[in-house]
């Protein structure tokens, strides 16, 4: 399931004309095509523990305290009371209008699809000024209608399995969990932070150390909730405020934990979203068997039921925007923000959890309603993300981004600017080489690279330096062994860059053995770990010595050729076959021409490449072209950039 993951999100990135939860739930009835999956089940009691506790507290940590505080009241108002509003009339008239449901299960029902997904909208909505207050209410909400949906979902589907139920009762559990889950995760969240507090202190604090306590706080706080009789995932999301306000008043404190523990809890995020909606692709296929078993023309009116739930829920939800919302600062498109925020509260991850935490038997019984439910869960869930899809685009279609505002291209400007600093070093060639090859790696592609477009590239290169080689020779300039010792070289080169694995390994172990024969032992053995086309280099260089001749001058002339040769695919869409090319010859002519590369050289080339990258995002948000979102982009990139060399300074000197 986490490949099926992995391959949605790839395509995905390539493809957005759908939501990623369609590719996911697609890839999920895939697939249920193999035996494993025909009829997998996962435990409803580990489910809320393993999935729905993580997500909610990572939602916590990342909402932001202030504008919880300042958006309380719209908190109150839509993650509590629009809840229970929700849940009590549009069941009470799904169960008027589909009254083979039970009562209480149309509650259940309701409970199921209040949730909110802010992350699923957030990708359909792009960040701007003018929508962002609506963006952020529906963020809040979304923490705190979770918990609402939760407890709600908890005491109906109770009242269904024991038959009893009672106004004081479930009042008072209500507010016994809500509160009570609240304090305990607050009064968890303050220990844990103590001691994460002392660990810093101590300096004992590591990623594995800090990052491996939050991964276990989520689980930790729900045990112990459930267990109290109190609300587990609501003290996760107090836990989840709690640790993430400490987070914000670390400020540069841990700044090595701080990332990682990021990009641990990104990855933990969308493994475990992406796997939820794989899930009801894998189970959609069963439940849909089971209820065409009971009663063929059963699935019609469930999704019948799905369209109703969405549409009421809908309804309400637009008009108590529009008039029970406070929007923080005056807006001249008030129905526009309230139409956005009824699209935008798409039902997602925490609602199909919830519906896969449905009991299968109660009370020793099997639980004939449970496909169903799930089965319109599912249909709400589709219809919910195919109109945000469609509509939250057109909505705030006024506000997209042009062309000068694409990351790809300013990620492009900035690199060049990086490499347009020391490129033309003359005093460490060498080393400005290996900078320049490995900034142009870095240049965004909106395609795959054409193999066939980059060999043609190759062979135009490789041509022309045989050209310029034979006119040496015509000249009497070199040799006529020096011309077939060098020709056998290119002959060889060509190969191995166009060669099999196969073919690789074998040039490989025939220079080690050559070359450990004639010279160092400890050479040849290198040579086992050593690229082929740097073994062939050192190989034809010790050719030539042997026989009193400078391969040298050769190779300048030959690359020269080559380069030139080639100059003209810049003209043509073939940056990224072009640079893999420049990036083979240039590797070569450093190799067999230039001095043996300086470590520290190599360091200030590219602290200064870096250096320029950074005055050139601020020159160009001083001058109000650069959006701050997109120079927020190219500043980690920059900023990861400087800790990925840190971290493999002896690579670059191959």
């Amino acid at each position: 399931m986490l490949v099926v993951v992995i391959i949605a999100n790839v395509l995905y990135r390539h493809y957005s004309k759908f939501p990623l939860p369609i590719y996911l739930i697609v890839f999920g009835i895939g697939l249920a095509i193999f035996p494993l999956f025909r009829n997998f089940t996962l435990d409803p009691s580990l489910f809320i523990l393993a999935v729905i506790a993580p997500l909610l507290y990572n939602e916590a940590q990342s909402a932001s305290r202030y504008w919880i505080g300042r958006g309380a009241i719209n908190i109150f108002s839509l993650s509590i009371i629009l809840v229970v509003v929700t849940v009590l009339l549009v069941g009470t008239l799904l169960h008027g209008i589909f009254n083979f449901i039970p009562l209480v299960l149309t509650l259940v029902l309701c409970a199921i699809v209040t949730p909110t997904d802010a992350t699923a909208v957030s990708t359909l909505i792009p960040k701007s000024d003018e929508y962002k207050i609506p963006q952020i209410i529906m963020q809040n909400e979304s923490l705190f209608n979770d918990a609402s949906g939760i407890v709600i979902f908890d005491l109906a589907l109770t009242v269904f399995v024991t038959g009893t139920f009672s106004v004081n009762h479930a009042l008072s559990i209500f507010i016994i969990q809500f509160v009570g889950g609240l304090l305990l995760g607050a009064i968890i969240g303050l220990v844990v932070r103590s001691v994460l507090r002392l660990l810093i202190g101590l300096s004992d604090d590591t990623p594995f150390i800090m990052v491996s306590i939050e991964l276990i706080v989520p689980f930790l706080v729900y045990f112990i909730g459930e267990e109290l009789q109190l609300s587990g995932i609501l003290a996760v999301v107090a836990a989840g405020l709690v640790q993430g306000s400490e987070r914000d008043n670390l400020g540069l404190v841990s700044s090595r934990m701080q990332l990682v523990r990021a990009n641990v809890w990104e990855i933990v995020e969308e493994a475990l979203s992406g796997i939820v909606f794989v899930l009801l692709g894998v189970s959609l296929p069963m439940i849909i068997t089971q209820i065409m078993a009971q009663q063929a023309t059963l699935i019609w009116v469930l999704i019948l039921v799905g369209i109703t739930l969405y549409v009421t829920k809908f309804i309400f939800r637009l008009i108590w925007t529009r008039y029970l919302v406070w929007m923080h600062r005056k807006s001249d498109h008030r129905w526009t923000d309230s139409w956005l925020m009824a699209f935008g509260g798409v039902s997602g991850t925490i609602s199909l959890s919830l519906a896969f935490l449905l009991p299968e038997t109660i009370n020793g019984h099997p639980f004939v309603y449970r496909p169903m439910l799930i089965f319109i869960v599912a249909i709400v869930i589709l219809i919910s993300i195919i109109f945000a899809s469609i509509f939250l685009p057109k909505i705030t279609r006024g506000d997209q981004p042009d062309n000068q505002q694409d990351p790809e291209i300013w990620l492009h400007r900035m690199f060049v600017a990086g490499i347009h600093e020391i490129r033309d070093d003359q005093e460490f060639p060498a080393e400005a080489s290996i900078v320049v090859d490995t900034i142009s790696q870095q240049l965004p592609h909106r395609q795959l690279r054409n193999p066939r477009l980059q060999r043609k590239i190759l062979f135009e290169a490789d041509n022309a330096e045989r050209k310029a080689v034979k006119h040496l020779y015509e000249q009497q300039k070199i040799s006529s062994d020096e011309l077939h010792d060098y020709i056998r070289f290119l002959d060889l080169s060509l190969l191995t860059v166009s060669g099999t694995i196969w073919h690789n390994l074998f040039l490989r172990i025939k220079f080690g053995i050559h070359i450990s024969r004639r010279r160092e032992l400890g050479v040849g053995q290198s040579m086992w770990l050593t690229s082929p086309l740097i073994s062939e280099q050192l190989y034809w260089q010790h050719v030539f010595e042997l026989n009193g001749k400078n391969i040298h001058p050769i190779e300048s002339v030959g690359f020269d050729a080559a380069m030139k040769a080639i100059e003209p695919f810049r003209k043509h869409k073939t940056s990224q076959e072009l640079h893999a090319v420049q990036r083979f010859y240039r590797e070569r002519h450093r190799r067999m021409n230039l001095p043996k590369p300086s470590n520290s050289a190599i360091y200030q080339l590219f602290l200064r490449a870096f250096h320029a990258e950074y005055e050139f995002f601020q020159q160009a948000m001083l001058s109000g072209e650069l959006p701050a979102e997109i120079a927020e982009q190219l500043q980690q990139h920059i900023v990861y950039d400087e800790m990925a060399y840190l971290q493999k300074r002896s690579s670059f000197m191959d």
